[in-house]
């Protein structure tokens, strides 16, 4: 004759799943926390070649907002060149908060840039001057329908705006040391073309700069080395 399971049978049974329980999900969260600079990466290069691309297509300019107070990427349709009255929201993604992933500046601990073929300077953050966005901490990138990219300019016109080259830092502090990078990504934007182009930080390269081209080569989630 067949018994049952006994009380202490099925008690042993449901610790040993609670305890593979807590494992899997500590490896997932952790395993996730390590893809996030990527997803961020990805977020924002999908937003500035959405942009490029809009513009080329439809002859206007499309602006793309990096906002650091809303955790906002935006991409904003600017019409008319003579109004600041119809621009128009295209798509817009948030972001990770910056104890998560910090978007800006470089990380202190990584002293060189992505080698690009020209100099391409560390994106500037400013107060915007665009409505719904002003007084936001933005990087501003502005994409023309000549392919060439240029800043916010000097008011919600983009009057008087220069040419220019970003290199955006997306990257994860580490726990034990908020001035130190776990996870860094980058990506360029050329002024003159508005080419862009996707960054890795891989620490094993034994050569001095240690940024590589993630579309040829990518460890995505990890660094080598110490």
């Amino acid at each position: 004759m067949s018994r049952g399971f006994s009380v202490v049978e099925l008690l042993v049974v449901l610790v040993v799943i609670g305890v593979l329980s807590a494992a899997s999900t500590f490896y997932i969260l952790g395993h996730r926390r390590l893809f996030r600079p990527d997803e961020q990466a990805m977020r924002i290069v999908d937003a500035l070649q959405e942009a490029r691309q809009r513009s080329l297509t439809q002859r206007e300019t499309m602006r793309v907002e990096i906002d650091l107070t809303d955790r906002m990427v935006r991409i904003i349709d600017e019409n008319s060149p003579t109004t600041a009255d119809d621009d128009v929201l295209v798509r817009a993604s948030v972001l990770y908060p910056s104890a998560e992933v910090r978007t800006g500046t470089r990380p202190p601990d990584i002293l060189t840039n992505p080698e690009e073929s020209m100099p391409v300077p560390i994106a500037d953050f400013r107060p915007s001057i665009y409505p719904p966005s002003a007084t936001h901490t933005v990087c501003t990138l502005r994409f023309l329908r000549n392919g060439a990219v240029v800043d916010q300019g000097a008011d919600a016109l983009g009057s008087n705006a220069t040419t220019i080259g970003a290199t955006l830092y997306l990257w994860t502090p580490k726990s034990q040391s908020e001035n130190e990078t776990e996870i860094a990504r980058a990506i360029t934007v050329i002024g003159a073309t508005g080419a862009i182009r996707s960054w890795e930080y891989d620490r094993a390269l034994e050569s001095t700069n240690k940024w590589k081209d993630s579309r040829r080569s990518g460890t995505y989630g990890g660094q080598g080395g110490n």
